[in-house]
């Protein structure tokens, strides 16, 4: 067991160090216990994040109890569902690299010597995963939990008895072509979410968490908890006694988090349905880790696995029902032929031993390869003349009549341009929608198109439309769509030089996107797409971001 902190709390010459301590009520005796840290991003601006203080306080008191002294400091925590649809939706993915260099900063200017990391958001978890990797001392993730589910019998769009967030703006599409009223569109507004917690659906905020407990970073059965159930506060003290387990056993991320688990979690996430916001946050966290992963071996190890769990938005459940049918560790198990279960986990077992503890309780909900919700996975990974680099489409969101679409091209500049012109009703059936300079550099940001793809669901054309963009779409997004296009319109990707009118074809079985353009002609004859313009930490990030090919990452490293 190392414990670093002890290089500046022993002898004479570090008692101005003690004095600072002892200045905050921590004594003597604390002092010579491994010292770890409790980084929280609580707020109450973000729902996943407003109990978040109650889960801190659980946590330091199983630190304390395993015989450590915990210390507490706090991180930002936006919330995609607040910024989503204005210009602050910008900052939200760029947040992501912001959360890594706290932890690190704060982690290595006082020399702490282990981590729980607290969060539940989109952006917020797997920025708090890069960090944890990126400083490499022991560590544990604990999720918020999501919220419960609103109810909704009748008129169900998702087919089930549950609603939740993303609810809204679709009913917003439906509400413009007159198929509710303005009192149904209100109910839903004042019901969809009745708690606080990461989104009810299968969203990027459960995504991440799910895939953190599929690391092995979050303790077996944790990330599906409801935010309101006391089991997540007992989960949370078990995180703290978890972490000085990994103290005493010298466990730090990078054991866990290797090319075996990362491949992992691209089959979980496969299998459940994940968010395709997963593919940017795995490879940013197997850059941060120096493991050898691209977009496309992502693509290769998602594609053989089943869609297993119909979870909203590709089918009528919830992270509630989720959980009561046994969680990532049932999934887990129902696929753990294809798995590699010798991957460790911060219990300190094996996947394979903590597996041994799980179970299926509801095969309709979590589903067993032998009887899949579709026998295409979760995510794909499509190249061709318009993507390169590659583009990421979600395959089991997609209605099975949209999997090959073929149209032309209806260009819009931006994502204002594409909302305006979706609700004055210019985007008709049999159109490829493109939204471009909305990538991690002409954003900048690469804001979610989450708000344009649910008004076209909402106004039935979720399957008769396609939307394909270099920006990047929402966990909880449905309809038939493309985003990450790489190298995006800012690198002179070729999506710039497309025209209105230009047929586009869209094959999601052979994993192909391309238009029928000669685009050699067309870049002779001038650029076609605006430059990005910027200031702030905006500035900063257009300057040194990497392609959505390669995570989005600011590098950190030569």
């Amino acid at each position: 067991m190392i414990i670093r902190s002890k290089d500046i709390l022993r002898g004479p010459e570090w008692a101005n160090v003690r004095a600072l301590y002892k200045s905050s009520g921590f004594t003597d005796g604390e002092m010579k216990k491994p010292m770890i840290a409790v980084v929280n991003a609580y707020n109450s601006v973000c729902p996943g994040h407003f109990l978040l203080q109650q889960i801190s306080q659980r946590v330091k008191e199983g630190i304390c109890a395993a015989g450590g002294m915990a210390v507490e400091f706090g991180v930002i925590g936006a919330c995609d569902g607040i910024a989503m649809g204005h210009k602050g939706m910008r900052h939200i993915l760029p947040g992501r690299e912001v959360l890594a260099n706290e932890i690190e900063t704060m982690m290595e200017a006082h020399r702490l010597d282990g981590m729980v990391l607290i969060g539940s958001c989109d952006k917020i978890v797997p920025g708090m995963l890069m960090g944890a990797v990126r400083v490499n001392l022991p560590a544990v993730f604990i999720n918020g939990g999501p919220t419960l589910p609103g109810r909704m019998k009748e008129n169900n769009p998702y087919g089930g008895e549950y609603i939740d967030h993303s609810i809204i703006q679709q009913s917003e599409g439906a509400l413009k072509a007159g198929l509710i009223t303005q009192e149904q569109f209100d109910w839903i507004e004042n019901n969809a979410v009745p708690t606080p917690g990461s989104c009810a659906m299968l969203g990027t905020a459960n995504t991440m968490c799910c895939l953190a407990e599929a690391l092995g970073l979050a303790l077996p059965g944790v990330a599906a908890i409801p935010a309101v159930y006391s089991k997540r506060l007992a989960m949370a003290y078990e995180s703290g006694r978890a972490v000085m387990d990994l103290v005493e056993k010298g466990i730090c991320p990078r054991d866990i988090i290797t090319k075996v688990s990362i491949l992992n979690g691209v089959k979980v996430n496969s299998a459940i349905g994940g968010s395709t916001n997963a593919v940017l946050h795995l490879l940013a966290i197997a850059y941060e880790a120096e493991i050898d992963f691209t977009i496309f071996d992502f693509g290769n190890g998602a594609k053989d696995v089943p869609h297993l769990v119909p979870m909203i938005p590709a089918g009528q459940y919830t992270l509630l029902d989720f959980y009561e049918a046994g969680g990532v560790q049932a999934i887990m198990k129902e696929m753990k032929e294809l798995l590699d279960t010798k991957a460790m986990t911060c219990t300190g077992r094996t996947l394979r031993e903590n597996l041994k503890e799980a179970r299926n309780y509801n095969p309709d909900v979590i589903r067993p390869l032998s009887n899949p919700v579709h026998r295409r996975g979760g995510i794909g990974i499509l190249t061709g003349n318009l993507a390169l680099d590659g583009a990421v489409t979600k395959p089991s969101a997609i209605p099975e009549e949209a999997l090959y679409f073929k149209g032309s091209a209806r260009i819009f500049e931006s994502e204002q341009d594409a909302l305006r012109g979706i609700r004055n009703h210019e985007v008709k059936a049999g159109e490829v929608v493109v939204i471009r300079n909305e990538g991690p550099k002409g954003g900048p940001g690469m804001p979610e198109m989450y708000k344009a793809m649910k008004l076209l669901v909402g106004m039935n054309l979720g399957s008769k439309v396609c939307v394909i963009t270099d920006g990047r779409f929402s966990g909880s997004n449905n309809g038939c769509f493309v985003g990450h296009i790489c190298p995006e319109a800012a690198d002179d990707g070729n999506i710039a030089y497309l025209l209105d009118g230009d047929v586009i074809v869209v094959d999601v079985k052979n994993g192909t996107i391309s238009a029928e353009v000669d685009f050699e002609v067309r870049r002779s004859q001038g650029k076609r797409c605006k430059m990005p313009q910027a200031t702030g930490y905006l500035y900063q990030y257009y300057k040194n971001v990497k392609s959505a090919s390669q995570g989005a990452i600011i590098p950190v490293r030569d």
